[in-house]
């Protein structure tokens, strides 16, 4: 059974029972920590497939691997992940009245479903299901919008800076968070009027505590992979024209992903100011800032010696 499993058992029993909220707390992370938290560890389908003749030789992908969440399953990994940001009892404040029922037929409250977020959130860093290179951070106003960047080091896009923005749903986790690029590829995957990301190649259907946001972030990482690439049909795409390119016209693919990576770079790009509730803000710093920047990180990374 998953953490989110767990304590969403654990409020309901609290909603119908008429726990108190001190006490629920405490439960919970006894609740939680009973047991090995089981790490998910769903690979890309493309995975399956041996390295190809371009990333052995490094032409579009200097990585062979397929980028798969961590697997640390441990218990003292649970305590720590809610000692770090532990419930309120505003946390637990809400209506006892149902708002939606989930697939398994049991009550589901809006109140949980807001717990079971910032549980997963929370295991991006804590559990290390965070992908390399990717970093998110939830919006300033809602806990149903993050915010994300990630650095591409390698393969057609290397050195693009590429933003991006996750819309959980309501009716998650029984429906997929929708990915939007907010920085402009040209992809297969990615819908060139919006920056939406094609997530429904990967997840088809998406299954409630089997598929997490996490094993998104990961596919969206693949995806810009040389191996994920050439495992595309034309129905998987949002952008046939991009696929078509890549398939016939690789040179002229490949330099559409460089300008790509370029532009992402520029100042105007790269500082260009986000929307007012995201957290992640790009500025210039001056060689004296960076100097003390540099000096305040060093000593923090001292203390944990």
């Amino acid at each position: 059974m998953s953490p989110s499993q767990r304590l969403k058992d654990l409020f309901f029993a609290t909603y119908t029972s008429g726990i108190d909220p001190q006490t629920s707390q405490r439960n919970s992370i006894s609740f939680l920590t009973s047991s090995v938290l089981q790490t998910p560890t769903k690979k890309p389908s493309s995975s399956a497939k041996p390295a190809d003749q371009d990333d052995l030789m490094g032409e579009a992908d200097d990585s062979m691997d397929i980028d798969v969440p961590a697997a640390n399953n441990t218990q003292s990994a649970a305590k720590d992940m809610l000692a770090g940001a532990p419930m309120t009892e505003d946390d637990l404040k809400g209506p006892a009245v149902p708002l939606a029922i989930n697939t398994t037929g049991r009550f589901y409250s809006e109140h949980m479903r807001r717990c079971e977020l910032r549980i997963e959130l929370m295991g991006l860093s804590t559990l290390g299901h965070m992908p390399r290179g990717v970093y998110v951070m939830p919006s300033l106003k809602s806990i149903n919008v993050w915010y994300g960047v990630m650095f591409i080091k390698r393969g057609y896009w290397r050195d693009a800076v590429v933003r991006f923005r996750i819309d959980i749903p309501r009716e998650y986790p029984r429906t997929h968070p929708i990915i939007t690029l907010a920085t402009s590829v040209v992809h297969p995957l990615v819908r060139q009027d919006d920056g939406q990301f094609a997530l429904e190649q990967q997840f088809p259907q998406w299954t409630p505590y089997s598929d997490y946001i996490f094993h998104a972030l990961h596919y969206l990482k693949n995806s810009f992979k040389n191996r994920v690439l050439k495992q595309l049909q034309p129905q998987d795409c949002h952008n046939v024209g991009a696929y078509m390119k890549f398939k016939n016209d690789l040179p002229h693919f490949r330099e559409y992903a460089r300008v790509d990576a370029m532009k992402s770079r520029t100042p105007e790009i790269l500082y260009r100011p986000p929307p007012g509730d995201c957290p992640i803000v790009f500025s210039l710093l001056s060689n004296e800032d960076y100097n003390l920047t540099m000096q305040q990180i060093k000593s923090y990374a001292n203390t944990l010696k």
